[in-house]
Order: structure tokens, then C-alpha cells, then sequence
């Protein structure tokens, strides 16, 4: 099978980081912070343009200093060894176009990714820096099952492949049958196992 495989909230853990260093953020500069990570809101962030001053000053450190989930690279070793392909696809380079300077910081987040994969011995056939409509990259890699952890990722994909959410607060009140919630990469690796 085609494994497709987000980064952000599925190989890292997006909600503890922006739960400790966004709300300290928002708490040193004054802006407000909404601890449910609700639909409303900007994952915590009140406001859109909070979001974005946010990443504005911490996209690199986020992009170097992030722990891998527990798990994640011998799960990934697991499933490659079982005959799977794994393909990351990832939006996080298109995200980071919207922050100054978006060329640059493209090519720049594209290498350090990279790195950060290397780093913590992510192991996959290849990888895609999808904008973030990823339908067409998912269909052209001719993905069967998709981890993510995006609502509207989730939505736009369901239809066509099998969906893993992984479970965060900014998700946790999305239901549908067609999708599998996970709660970790055991419970990724014992639902693929399966299939």
C-alpha cells in the first residue's frame, strides 16, 4: 500500500507545542488564547493575524527544535519493512509562504525538513510539498491510506483513500464513520496491520 503522511500534528505533536510556546507567546504580547483549540479559532490564536505573526518568529525554531512522536520512525520502519510505500506529504512549505519573504523561506523550510526527517530517522520513499489543497498530490502518489490530523485536509480527502485523524483538541469534536482516529503510532501501526 501507499502510505501518505503528514508532518505537522501527525509526525510532530502541533498541539503541545503551540499549547506551551503559543500561549506563552500570546501571554507576553498581550493577545488573547483559547486553550480548547477550538474550530473558532486559529489552533489557540484568537486571531488570524496573531497566528501568522506567531510563525513569522518561530517557524524555524518550530522546524528545528520539534520531537518527533513517540514511536513514529520505528512504526514507519515497521510499515516499510511490511512492503508499504511511505510518502510524506506535507503543506508546510506552502504555509510558510504566507509569512514574509515566502520564496526564500520556502526553499529553506523544504531543506529543513528534510534535515529534521534525517534527524530523527524518518524513513520514506519520498516525499511532497503539496499546496494545501492536497487532493491532487494524494491521487497523482496514488495514496490508499492518509494520516492527518487537519479537518478540512480530512474532508477533502475521505472520499478518496482511507483517513487516519490523529487526535488533537483543534479535531477532537470531528466525527465521521469513513475516518479512523488515532491516538498514537501503535494505534496507526495495529489499523494499518489490518488492512
Amino acid at each position: 500500500m501507499n502510505i501518505g503522511i503528514d508532518i505537522d500534528g501527525v509526525l510532530t505533536d502541533l498541539e503541545n507545542y503551540i499549547g506551551t510556546v503559543g500561549k506563552e507567546y500570546t501571554i507576553r504580547n498581550g493577545l488573547g488564547f483559547d486553550d480548547t483549540m477550538n474550530i473558532n479559532t486559529t489552533y489557540g490564536f484568537l486571531r488570524k493575524e496573531d497566528s501568522h505573526q506567531f510563525w513569522n518568529t518561530h517557524w524555524e525554531n518550530y522546524a528545528t527544535t520539534i520531537k518527533v512522536r513517540k514511536d513514529a520512525s520505528n512504526i514507519i520502519k515497521k510499515l516499510k519493512m511490511n512492503g508499504n510505500k511511505i510518502i510524506i506529504i506535507t503543506a508546510r512549505t506552502y504555509d510558510s509562504q504566507i509569512i514574509k519573504d515566502g520564496k526564500k523561506r520556502q526553499k529553506n523550510m523544504e531543506k529543513l525538513i528534510m534535515k529534521w526527517l534525517d534527524k530523527n530517522d524518518i524513513k520514506y520513499d519520498k516525499i511532497v510539498f503539496s499546496n494545501l489543497n492536497k487532493l491532487k498530490d494524494c491521487l497523482d502518489n496514488k495514496i490508499d491510506i492518509m494520516i492527518e490530523d487537519s479537518i478540512s485536509n480530512i474532508e477533502q480527502l475521505k472520499d478518496n483513500m482511507k483517513m487516519l485523524c490523529f487526535n488533537a483538541k483543534y479535531n477532537s469534536f470531528y466525527i465521521n464513520s469513513q475516518v479512523d482516529r488515532v491516538y498514537s503510532w501503535n494505534d496507526v501501526y495495529n489499523i494499518i496491520s489490518k488492512i
